[in-house]
């Protein structure tokens, strides 16, 4: 039983201990193992007081850490910790990296992939498009990564499957959870021919948070997203945000305009997502991106430090202007930051992840000092 990975699960298993605390904390102590042995006041020098009490207030869970170890082999799965070499470079750059992934099947993440995403509850000639779509891309070489999902996400798995392609499921879940229960086939099938990834161990069941949570995965190991079919509140509004943060590229295809199926397929056409009627205009956008990554996976380093304080966008800036160390619940937020539901959700998200806001119960949220 490999120790290092043993210790890998263990840290991310402490609350609010993602893949950047991770790497500031093995900068500083020289290794994972090293990490975990120190006392929780010299953890407060590099991650924080209040984050270091609160993720050292329990215990070190060795023994959970060994079923999992045990299970992921058992399954024929594989832990990529973000130190390692085979973790996808495209989404070490993101901000918020998950410390470890769960694997199940076989992922080259130095081939180029693209996401394909929409609506759970797509019409006809969405299910077509993204079959098609997921079909043209397989051939050409790409992965197609969606979220396993019904509706859009289901049917670009299935058209990268019938076209002999690979295709890359990341769930809201664990990766050995299958959800929906229907997607049961295609879940294995995804395994023999791709992989199902996941930042959440085996056995996690999935809920309402997690797949806003996935959504910034299916963006980060894509060069583009396509967003296939989707209404104005779609959760594939999400992933085509965290693509644009991300400085990826995002493409819409354009739909009917009655019923609002496509409403926003076509607010991201207006906003300057490439309209897609076919792959072409998908590989003419992404050529220059290809030679990039391979630039990115052939350069590929450990990283020795990290920046302490994260980077923040103006309306990250706006948000934690308006929060402060008294919980403030989300609408009132909403009001005196001056943004919208949706849009800020994704920024509280953000944030989150980043370690610089705290969700406590009740939809509220407080400054993290």
């Amino acid at each position: 039983m490999d120790r290092d990975e043993l210790a890998w699960l263990a840290l991310s298993r402490l609350p609010e201990i993602g893949g950047v605390r991770c790497r500031q904390l093995i900068a500083r102590f020289g290794s994972v193992r090293a990490a975990l042995e120190a006392p929780p006041g010299a953890w407060g020098e590099v991650v924080g007081a209040g984050v270091a009490r609160r993720a050292r207030a329990q215990a070190v869970d060795w023994q959970w850490a060994e079923r999992q170890w045990r299970d992921l082999q058992r399954l024929g799965g594989q832990l990529l910790t973000i130190e390692d070499p085979g973790y996808p470079e495209l989404l070490r750059q993101i901000a918020s990296p998950p410390a470890v992934l769960f694997v199940l099947g076989t992922a080259d993440f130095t081939r180029p992939a693209v996401a394909l995403v929409g609506t759970r509850q797509a019409s006809e000639y969405g299910l077509v498009m993204a079959r098609q779509l997921a079909a043209e891309l397989a051939r050409q070489g790409l992965w197609v990564v969606s979220g396993m999902a019904s509706g859009i996400d289901t049917a670009a798995h299935q058209g990268a499957l019938e076209a002999g392609g690979q295709t890359l499921a990341v769930l809201g879940c664990g990766p050995d959870v299958i959800y929906p229960r229907a997607n049961t086939q295609l879940h294995a099938r995804i395994q023999e021919q791709g992989a199902v990834l996941a930042e959440y161990p085996l056995g996690y069941p999935p809920d309402a948070g997690t797949f806003p949570r996935r959504n910034r995965l299916i963006s980060g190991l894509s060069l583009g997203t396509v967003v296939v079919e989707a209404p104005a509140q779609s959760g594939a509004l999400i992933t085509a945000a965290y693509a644009l943060d991300q400085n990826r590229e995002v493409f819409a295809v354009p739909g009917e305009v009655r019923g609002g199926r496509s409403a926003g397929c076509h607010r991201l056409i207006k906003e300057g997502a490439k309209l897609v009627e076919g792959v072409g205009d998908v590989l003419e956008e992404l050529g220059p991106r290809f030679e990039q990554q391979a630039q990115l996976v052939l350069n590929f380093t450990p990283p020795l430090s990290v920046s302490p304080e994260p980077e923040t966008s103006p309306e990250e800036r706006q948000v934690l202007a308006v929060l402060g160390e008294e919980p403030l619940h989300i609408d009132p937020l909403a009001i005196q930051a001056k943004v919208s539901g949706p849009e800020l959700l994704r920024i509280l998200l953000d944030l989150e992840l980043a370690g610089l806001v705290v969700q406590l119960p009740g939809k509220r949220f407080v400054r993290q000092v």
